[in-house]
């Protein structure tokens, strides 16, 4: 139980990362266009007020065909990445967060005369949040620091930029963007810590939920499925598609009452407790339900009627040869009565039919009978 619920969650979770990893992905590849078009644009409006410095040529290979060329071969890299079934998803989580950065990094170097440009690094360390890594978070934060402290002091790609040395306030503003920058990567942590805390109160508060549900589906005494979960699964038969095929079991342990009144409730109960085990272990994949008092069930879906016929035959032999059924002295036995389920009838026609079979067979006892019109007879 615990381990289907958190495996269903795990599967969950690597769905929803995988679905943010391609939009991440994705993102990156809007951004290198935007970058594209805007360097166009740019270039255009330099060009027709003047302002461009240099030559034509020099300007188009420095601030356009360089930059694009540069993010291009990251998106190639990105693309190979990803399409790769060998390189584990974390991989490819840190591979498009740092290939965004440096796309970030290379726009930045290339208009670093435009200081409110930092802030395009705080967007790198945000999309990082949702995968809830704080090492992943760390590292693009600590790679957008060393970009923007890369291109202000190291390399001076527009020759137009104003060192960040030359005076006071450019220093200011330098230590002021790193500052921002560090205070988004601290909020950013704090958000994934609050993200984690409310996901495992989620995650508590569901599988407390599940637990319930689950329990309340279960037969205290015997710990096979009850009647509501027995009622689901008419449902889900009855909603299911009629590809698949179902065949519906009704079980009464036979001369059950003398043993009650024999033995007492309490060895009743034991009874109970030995046969659904032996229910469990003989189903072969069978759902097997405790329908009340003495009477079982069991749910087969594409089970052909041999073997089923075959999987009753060994509940009633591992039954009756039992140790304690035996020191008995009592004439107890197994009884079935088997239907077969016909694409739109009605779960009470199956169960009437399940339930006339057994009637047939309870009048000798210890019998399997198939529903058919002489059973009705």
């Amino acid at each position: 139980m615990e381990i289907s619920f958190l495996n269903d969650m795990k599967k969950e979770h690597n769905e929803i990362d995988n679905n943010w990893l391609n939009l991440h992905y994705q993102g990156t590849i809007v951004v290198v266009l935007l970058v594209f078009v805007l360097e166009c644009l740019i270039g255009i409006i330099l060009y027709y007020t003047d302002e461009i410095n240099t030559t034509i040529p020099l300007y188009l290979m420095k601030f356009l065909i360089i930059p694009s060329s540069v993010n291009v071969l990251c998106l190639f890299i990105e693309f190979k990445v990803m399409r790769s079934n060998r390189i584990s998803q974390e991989t490819k989580k840190t591979t498009v967060s740092l290939s965004l950065v440096f796309i970030f990094f290379v726009v930045y170097m290339v208009h670093s005369a435009f200081l409110s440009l930092y802030f395009i690094f705080s967007l790198s360390i945000l999309l990082t949040t949702i995968y809830g890594n704080y090492r992943l978070t760390t590292l693009t934060a600590i790679l957008s620091l060393m970009s923007i402290i890369s291109s202000d002091l190291i390399f001076l790609w527009d020759e137009d930029k104003i060192s960040v040395l030359d005076n006071g306030i450019n220093f200011s503003n330098f230590l002021i963007s790193l500052f921002i920058l560090i205070s988004f990567y601290f909020v950013s942590l704090v958000v994934i810590s609050f993200e984690k805390e409310r996901n495992v109160a989620f995650l508590k508060k569901e599988r407390e939920k599940t637990k319930l549900i689950e329990f309340s589906q279960i037969d205290e005494l015997t710990g096979l499925n009850n009647r509501v979960a027995f009622r689901n699964a008419m449902e889900d038969m009855e909603n299911d598609s009629c590809n698949n095929k179902y065949i519906f079991v009704m079980i009464d342990l036979d001369n059950f009452k003398l043993l009650n009144d024999n033995f007492g409730h309490l060895e009743g109960d034991h009874c109970l407790l030995l046969f659904s085990s032996i229910l469990k272990m003989n189903c072969n994949g069978g759902i097997p339900f405790r329908y009340g008092g003495d009477e079982f069930s069991i749910m087969f879906k594409n089970t052909t009627m041999k073997q089923v016929i075959t999987y009753c035959e060994g509940i009633q032999n591992e039954f009756t040869s039992n140790d304690q059924i035996v020191k008995s002295n009592l004439p107890l036995s197994v009884s079935f009565g088997v239907s077969i389920y016909k694409c739109g009838t009605a779960p009470s026609k199956l169960i009437k039919n399940s339930d006339t079979a057994l009637y047939q067979s309870k009048r000798t006892k210890n019998k399997i009978t198939i529903f058919n019109a002489s059973c009705i007879k």
